[in-house]
């Protein structure tokens, strides 16, 4: 019983510890590491990405182990975490550190051997704000998982490796400015990256621009503050992020039309 509670306490301690220690690990890919498996799934973009990251075990039957989820914390901000299969015992460590990396820790130990099948941990990420686009990695250190005396899985490392931040956003090209009955009438190239776009505008080509609107989910504009017998130069420029973070793209090129009226009236 001295035994079982000393191994109890040293598996749960290990959730504690900064470093892989022993002989180094190895790096697998997550099918060359079964019964452990990892998945990463992403929803939003740009800096506004979240990432949820899970660690499967599949039906086998463990007594202990020790795992960590590592990630760049440059990159990514921790979320949240939670663990999925039951056991007598288990101790997490959300402020787990291997190098410069931060990452959440769990042991866990049962009274006997338990066959167990589905989700480990599931830890949940958001995307530093601002972050220009990148790939990132985020591994699973397995520490040992074992059912009493044997070995189920070695120490190992699973790596996965996924995109975030803000793509680079293209140059906007205005392909359409013309007079209609309600005003100007323009549009532009759309930018699968761009969460929306700001439009200028000024009374010549070298001249002061005005942004005079800022439009999202739409690659057009319709400009009714426009006067008589005048020259408008217009300019488009994408965006993504909010707020502080906002970044922007090159300006478009400007293009030009003279607006004529009839009777007061758009023609």
């Amino acid at each position: 019983m001295m035994i079982k509670n000393l191994k109890r306490a040293v598996v749960l301690g290990m959730a504690a510890i900064t470093l892989l220690t022993g002989t180094p690990a190895t790096t697998v890919k997550a099918a060359e590491a079964k019964p452990v498996h990892t998945a990463v799934a992403s929803t939003g973009k740009g800096d506004a990405q979240k990432i949820t990251y899970k660690v499967t075990l599949d039906k086998t039957t463990v007594t202990d182990g020790r795992v960590a989820v590592v990630y760049d914390p440059k990159v990514l901000e921790l979320k949240s975490d939670s663990e999925g299969i039951k056991f007598a015992d288990a101790d997490v460590n959300k402020k787990f550190v291997d190098g410069d990396s931060k990452g959440v820790a769990y042991a866990f130990v049962s009274d006997a051997p338990k066959t167990a099948n589905g989700t480990l941990m599931t830890v949940q990420f958001n995307v530093k704000k601002g972050l220009k686009s990148q790939k990132t990695t985020i591994s699973t250190k397995v520490f040992g998982i074992n059912n009493e005396d044997t070995e189920v899985v070695a120490e190992t490392v699973l790596d996965d490796a996924v995109e975030v931040g803000l793509k680079d956003l293209k140059k906007p090209t205005i392909n359409k400015l013309n007079q209609t009955i309600l005003g100007v009438y323009m549009s532009w190239t759309k930018d699968a990256n761009a969460d929306g776009y700001v439009i200028y505008r000024s009374t010549s080509k070298n001249g002061n621009y005005t942004k005079i609107a800022t439009v999202s989910g739409l690659n057009s504009y319709w400009d009714v503050l426009v006067a008589n017998n005048k020259t408008y130069y217009y300019k488009v420029v994408s965006y993504q992020g909010s707020g502080n973070s906002r970044v922007y793209s090159q300006e478009s090129a400007p293009v030009s039309i003279k607006v004529k009226k009839f009777f007061g009236l758009f023609s």
